[in-house]
């Protein structure tokens, strides 16, 4: 229902004490809201029968009329003080309604406005009435529309209650065990989507394990032995951090990436020690590693900073371990030299012996045969 759009003056409801309205009031003012116009109704109708027959000798119906007038006195409190009770309910009810029962609330509050200032213009005709003849009539008609448009007013209300829950406790409880819920289960999901613990390895870690999930074990346990369990357990706690902790510096060394001043200064060490140790065969990993970064540098371009390091590291440790086994290997063949020259030295050496001893006995022969000669002439003689 379109209806345009009309308000109690600001000062009026400005000069109502709103705080002071108890909650929940309305509800007992529309049942005389409701009762009172169709009351008025049957008292009009029964005031125009019973004036049928009236003189102005003998007034009838008297009495009917002024009960009608009294009715419709209260009924414009019970509508006034039934806007005021609502206006409080509604702004209660405003947070816990659907968009279509904030709707449905806003159209309520729009007739029963109406329906305040129809409750006025009821008085008026009601005056209007006393004076006779067919203005009765028309004010019959008039409280007959009137009471009409309150029993659909009562209808509203009703469905705002029974169909969109306006402040029914009932609701408001079972809305907020709702929410509880919701939020638990939100949390029971974004537990069950993190990562399940790790299942402890060690023994210390899997004797914490077992006393939180069955705590009764521990009881009655000596204080000493818990004491060295707890240290056993910090140590291997702050092990295992510590571990954690080079790891991380490890990731976070091997993520930095080098500049390309770093870049073309490894390139450089590696190509002139390549140039130095360069040989027609390669055969260990680190020769052939840095041949084919010289063949190909852009391979080594971007390499983390950490690796490359490392790697020249390993190229240089591999360079002076080559160097040395040559230097080894020259002593080596220099010594089996010294070991030959010496060998040949002490063969001549034998050999010169024995020719110096052969020669002293050829010696000693002929210096035999010389004596012999000598004494034979003697002999003769």
């Amino acid at each position: 229902m379109d209806l345009p759009a009309i308000s109690i003056p600001k000062a009026i409801v400005d000069a109502i004490p709103m705080e002071q309205v108890p909650a929940l009031m309305h509800p007992p003012l529309v049942h005389f809201a409701i009762v009172l116009p169709i009351m008025i109704v049957l008292l009009e109708l029964v005031n125009i029968i019973v004036k049928r027959g009236s003189t102005p000798e003998e007034p009838k119906g008297k009495g009917v009329s002024t009960l009608s007038f009294l009715l419709i006195l209260a009924m414009v409190v019970i509508f006034a003080a039934a806007y005021v009770s609502g206006s409080q309910d509604g702004k209660a009810a405003w947070d816990t309604l659907s968009q279509a029962g904030q709707a449905e609330l806003k159209e309520h509050k729009l007739i029963g406005t109406y329906l305040v200032y129809g409750s006025l213009v009821m008085l008026l005709f009601k005056l209007i009435s006393f004076a006779g003849g067919k203005a009765r009539v028309l004010f019959l008609l008039i409280s007959i529309a009137f009471a009409g448009v309150t029993l659909k007013q009562g209808k509203d209300g009703g469905e705002l209650v029974y169909q969109h829950g306006a402040n029914v406790q009932a609701l408001k409880a079972c809305d907020d065990e709702r929410f509880d819920l919701k939020d638990e289960l939100e949390s029971c999901e974004d537990a069950a989507k993190k990562p399940e613990a790790k299942v402890p390895t060690d023994s210390v870690a899997k004797k914490e394990a077992a006393a939180e999930t069955n705590p009764k074990m521990t009881e009655g346990e000596p204080a000493a032995k818990a004491a060295v369990e707890e240290t056993e357990s910090k140590d291997a706690m702050e092990a295992k951090e510590a571990a954690e902790v080079l790891k991380e510096e490890a990731t976070a060394d091997e993520k930095k990436v080098a500049t390309p001043a770093e870049v073309k200064t490894i390139e450089a060490e590696q190509k002139a020690e390549a140039a130095e140790a360069a040989a027609p065969a390669m055969t260990d990993s680190v020769a052939k590693e840095e041949a084919a970064a010289e063949a190909k540098p852009a391979m080594t371009e971007g390499e983390p900073a950490g690796k490359a390091a490392v790697e020249e590291t390993e190229s240089k440790d591999a360079f002076e371990a080559k160097e040395a086994a040559e230097s080894l290997k020259k002593e080596a063949v220099s010594d089996e030299a010294k070991t030959d020259a010496k060998a040949e030295v002490e063969a001549v050496t034998e050999m010169e012996a024995a020719d110096a001893k052969k020669e002293s006995g050829e010696f000693k022969k002929e210096a035999e045969a010389d004596t012999e000669k000598v004494d034979a002439p003697a002999e003769a003689h």
